[in-house]
C-alpha cells in the first residue's frame, strides 16, 4: 500500500476505535503483519459485536461476531475489496428473503455464474435460479417461469439477457433492439408491480484476446448492454455494470491467468464451475445494492486458487 493510502485506512480505523471505545468498550485495531499483510484485531469484553468490512462505505459485509474474545483477521492492503472495517452491536437477524434470477446460459447454473453467486449468501437468503440456456425475453416472458415468478414475487430480481436476445429474430428466440428493450422494460415493471426490485445486469466480457495479450472489447451484445443502462437510467432502475468490472478483472488475468474460466474447449463465453462461476459471481455480488449486505457472507474470504 502507498504510504499516504495506508495513513488514512490508518487515521480512518483510529477515529473508528476511538468512537467505538468511548460508547461501548470495543476495540478495533490494524497493525502490519509483514511487508505484504495487515492483521485488523476486534475484541469486545461483553455483549455481542459483528466486525464488518467494505469497499466503498456502502455494502457493509459481515466478517466475524466478536464477543468475550479477541478475534484477528489478515488482509492484504491492496485488495481492493478492503478499504474500510467497523465492529458494531450485533444488529437483529435480517427477515428472510427471496432472490431470483433471471438470464440465459451466461447466468444458469451449470453454464454461467448463477452457481457462484448462490455461495455468498446467508440461510436467510433462498436464491432461486430460473436462467436457462436458449433462453431470450421473449421466451421467458412466454414461459412458465414466467407464471412462477408471478407466484412467488421475490423480493428482488436480477436481469441478464443478451446472448440469445441478439440472435436472429427468425429463429424464435432473438428480438430485435426495439422488441428486447420493451421486453425489459415490461419485466421492470412486472417486478415493480408486486412490490419486487428490479436490478439489470450487463452480460459479462468474453475471454478474448488478441496477439498482444490484450482484451477485446467485442460489439456482438455490446448494443444491448447500451439499451440496460439506458433502461435503467430511464426507469430509476439499479444496474450492475458486469461487463464493465469482468472486462477490468479479465484484463488483470490476462489470456493464460484467466484460462481456468473455460468450460468447453472452443467456448470462450460460458464459465467454468465453480471456479469461473464463483469469480465472475463475486463480480455480482460485490454491487448488490447497499441493503443487501446483511444477507451476504463470505465475500471477503479469499477464492480458490485456480
Amino acid at each position: 500500500m502507498r504510504p499516504h493510502v495506508c495513513s488514512k485506512l490508518l487515521a480512518l480505523l483510529t477515529w473508528a476505535v476511538f468512537s467505538a471505545n468511548l460508547a461501548f468498550g470495543q476495540n478495533l485495531s490494524i497493525a502490519p503483519k509483514d511487508g505484504t499483510n495487515y492483521l485488523v484485531t476486534a475484541s469486545a469484553p461483553s455483549g455481542s459485536f459483528t466486525l464488518q468490512a467494505s469497499a466503498n462505505l456502502h455494502l457493509w459485509v459481515d466478517i466475524h461476531d466478536v464477543g468475550q474474545s479477541q478475534y484477528t483477521y489478515q488482509f492484504d492492503p491492496g485488495d481492493a475489496r478492503f478499504r474500510y472495517f467497523r465492529l458494531l452491536p450485533t444488529p437483529p437477524a435480517s427477515a428472510d428473503i427471496v432472490i431470483l434470477l433471471l438470464g440465459d446460459s451466461m447466468t444458469a447454473d451449470i453454464s454461467g455464474w448463477g452457481s457462484g453467486f448462490k455461495t455468498f449468501f446467508k440461510p436467510n437468503t433462498t436464491v432461486v435460479n430460473y436462467a436457462q440456456a436458449y433462453t431470450s425475453t421473449k421466451v421467458f416472458m412466454a414461459s412458465p417461469e414466467w407464471d412462477k415468478m408471478l407466484l412467488i414475487e421475490p423480493n428482488y430480481v436480477l436481469i441478464q439477457y443478451a446472448f440469445i436476445d441478439s440472435n436472429d429474430p427468425k429463429d424464435g428466440r432473438g428480438t430485435t433492439v426495439a422488441e428486447y428493450e420493451a421486453n425489459i422494460r415490461t419485466i421492470i415493471e412486472t417486478v415493480r408491480g408486486f412490490n419486487g426490485v428490479p436490478i439489470l445486469v450487463t452480460i459479462h466480457s468474453g475471454r478474448y484476446f488478441d496477439s498482444q495479450g490484450h482484451l477485446i472489447a467485442l460489439q456482438a451484445w455490446e448494443g444491448y448492454n447500451v439499451i440496460m443502462r439506458r433502461v435503467a437510467a430511464d426507469l430509476h432502475t439499479y444496474l450492475i455494470d458486469l461487463n464493465k468490472s469482468s472486462f477490468e478483472l479479465l484484463n488483470k488475468l490476462g489470456y493464460d491467468g484467466s484460462e481456468f474460466m473455460r468450460l468447453w474447449p472452443d467456448d470462450l463465453m460460458h464459465l467454468s464451475q465453480p471456479l469461473g462461476s464463483t469469480y465472475v459471481g463475486q463480480l455480482v455480488v460485490k454491487d448488490l445494492p447497499d441493503e443487501l449486505g446483511p444477507y451476504l457472507t463470505g465475500l471477503f474470504d479469499p477464492l480458490p486458487k485456480p
